[in-house]
């Protein structure tokens, strides 16, 4: 069997393996077609990486490696690694159909690249709602109180006591001066207060001894605001 026709067999075997992934371009001079490598975890990667390989055979394959060039990708870390595994594979495998291998070994370094991956965006996101945890628990439990802190608001604390004495100060020293009408118009409750005397509302009842004003309905005020008692009388 010639060197073409054991590469037409091996280009039917991927056909098997790979009829969504291969693409044959050629078969004259020799077989040239693409491959696209994807990891065996794909459906769990929502970025789907690939490698979409050229690969081309020539008279002296398997003996020689075949011209294989990466001309897509999507979502890979970096592909000058996966350039040299190629070759590597490709030097291990001299002398043997290689790419099955190879697309075995790309797809499980794929694998790998999505699973770690996967595992940093679990990570960033875990860290995330713990930030968000943290940072609403701690608008729960408010600020922590520190010796600083505590002689920050001391300080802050005593400062406005002062200023509302001094308020409190300035409306006593007003309030002295203050006649009684306008300590009436200023507190209407003064008044109230002389009102529920009177009427002996709030509980309480006021009782007057009348005897105690008899004596004065005998008295005459003169028009100079005397009383008009005759002393020789009060002698007597």
């Amino acid at each position: 069997m010639s060197a073409k026709e054991e590469q037409l067999q091996e280009i039917e075997a991927l056909n098997s393996i790979y009829p969504d992934e291969i693409i044959v371009l050629s078969e004259d001079p020799f077989p040239k077609f693409t491959l696209m490598v994807k990891p065996t975890t794909n459906d769990e990667d929502s970025l789907k990486p690939f490698l979409q390989l050229e690969i081309t055979f020539h008279e002296n394959y398997p003996e020689q490696a075949p011209q294989i060039t990466i001309i897509d990708s999507a979502n890979v870390d970096d592909t000058s690694a996966f350039d040299s595994e190629i070759q590597k594979i490709c030097e291990e495998n001299l002398g043997m159909p290689v790419i099955f291998t190879l697309a075995s070994d790309l797809s499980e370094k794929l694998s790998i690249q999505s699973e770690n991956r996967q595992i940093r965006q679990r990570e960033a996101l875990e860290r995330r709602q713990r930030e968000e945890e943290e940072a609403e628990h701690k608008r729960f439990e408010g600020t922590r109180v520190t010796v600083e802190s505590f002689i920050k608001w001391k300080v802050k604390f005593d400062a406005e006591q002062n200023e509302l004495k001094k308020v409190v100060k300035v409306d006593e020293t007003e309030l002295k001066k203050l006649t009684g009408r306008q300590l009436f118009e200023k507190d209407r409750s003064l008044y109230d207060s002389d009102i529920q005397f009177i009427s002996g509302e709030g509980g309480e009842v006021v009782e007057v001894d009348e005897s105690l004003f008899e004596d004065m309905l005998d008295l005459e005020l003169d028009d100079a605001g005397s009383t008009g008692i005759d002393l020789s009388d009060v002698n007597e």
